[in-house]
């Protein structure tokens, strides 16, 4: 008499990207065998290798070089004339096993000399202009403080940060300069907005934004949710280079970004700003902070590009946005921190320094 088979006890599986998934049965009689991932059959080819059954009746299935796209249950169901049998176990895909984006803090000090050092390359413009804006809470004014922090090596408080209220603690078109431990001005500034909100009514307008873009507003001006500036004291009719903005810098959190669908009002206010940005040639970057909503990154942020979370949160970004992923930064902005981390200076030199090299690339098309 024959044996019917008995069912695959299955381990589950947690596996690093770039990892080979590798799924082992010895059946205890003879069987036919078949893989399914999600229910669906798995057959032989590219990054999949399933072992045709020998005397020794081994159910082998390999997946090389595992990805998002691998996770989910897998199931080995065994069949012959005496009975089925079946047995599952689910795939996790966890961090990358190495960094898909390179970064050296040993190399803090020498972009920083760099910068302390640089000056744009169309007289016109006396200093690169970047203009932050994003959603209320998001860490735009967190931004300007942390730069201001890595060149001066001591922590500053120069703009206000929005605390977890909701509402944009920025209210003013403000203008901030970044100095080094001399005190000495470095040749690009900040310039931060009231903060973005996916309602109509509230928070800064897209028209304000425009305006500011094309170094329309004033420094000082107070923002009006209601009403955009088109004249008057704090409106510039004839802006020279040297007050246009030179960089849109975007900031987004990347818990928030996996949140917000397509449509959501956030994201077509930052899509309509960027189509404008665009047109107008001005480079765009987004900076995503909240990276340490992470937890691989909250413990070493050494390993920001090692993580699954943060790639993927890169990856919404840039298809939500429009914008390529080699112009999103995932930063840490210094909130908690009360002395100067190299780490931390890191990430946010190896945004700097791509900004001030888009920026500056911008103001050279404009020599006549």
């Amino acid at each position: 008499m024959g044996t019917a088979p008995s069912a695959p006890k299955l381990k589950a599986i947690s596996v690093k990207r770039g990892h080979n998934i590798t799924f082992r049965w010895d059946a205890n009689c003879e069987v036919d065998g078949t893989w399914k991932k999600d229910g669906l059959t798995l057959h032989n080819g590219g990054r999949i290798n399933i072992t045709e059954p020998t005397q020794y009746l081994c159910f082998n299935l390999t997946i090389r070089d595992a990805t998002d796209e691998d996770e989910g249950e897998y199931t080995l169901k065994l069949s012959n004339w005496h009975g089925d049998a079946s047995g599952s176990a689910k795939v996790k895909v966890l961090d990358f096993a190495v960094a898909w984006r390179k970064i050296d803090h040993q190399r803090n000090d020498k972009v920083k000399t760099a910068q302390r050092e640089f000056t744009p390359s169309n007289p016109e413009a006396q200093r690169l202009r970047f203009l932050l804006h994003g959603p209320v809470g998001a860490g735009k004014s967190s931004i300007a403080n942390s730069v201001n922090t890595v060149f001066q090596g001591r922590t500053t408080v120069n703009a206000h940060a929005a605390p977890s209220t909701g509402k944009s603690e920025t209210t003013t078109y403000n203008m901030y300069e970044v100095k080094d431990e001399q005190g000495r001005k470095l040749s690009f500034v900040f310039n931060d907005i009231m903060g973005l909100e996916g309602t109509e009514t509230g928070g800064v307008l897209t028209a304000d934004i425009i305006s500011a873009l094309k170094g329309h507003i004033k420094d000082g001006y107070e923002f009006n949710p209601s009403s955009s500036l088109s004249a008057g004291l704090y409106y510039n009719n004839n802006p020279t280079l040297d007050e246009k903005v030179h960089c849109l810098v975007s900031v987004i959190p990347a818990d928030k970004i996996l949140l917000l669908e397509e449509s959501h009002g956030l994201i077509k206010k930052m899509r309509e700003v960027r189509d404008v940005a665009k047109n107008l040639d001005i480079p765009h970057v987004v900076l995503m902070t909240h990276v340490d909503s992470c937890p691989l990154v909250k413990e070493d942020l050494d390993k920001i590009y090692f993580s699954k979370k943060i790639k993927i949160a890169m990856e919404n970004c840039s298809v939500k946005l429009g914008i390529p992923m080699n112009r999103i930064f995932p930063v840490k902005n210094y909130h908690e921190e009360n002395r100067v981390d190299e780490k931390v200076d890191c990430v946010i030199l190896d945004a700097l320094d791509n900004i001030v090299n888009f920026a500056n690339d911008y103001v050279i098309r404009q020599i006549e």
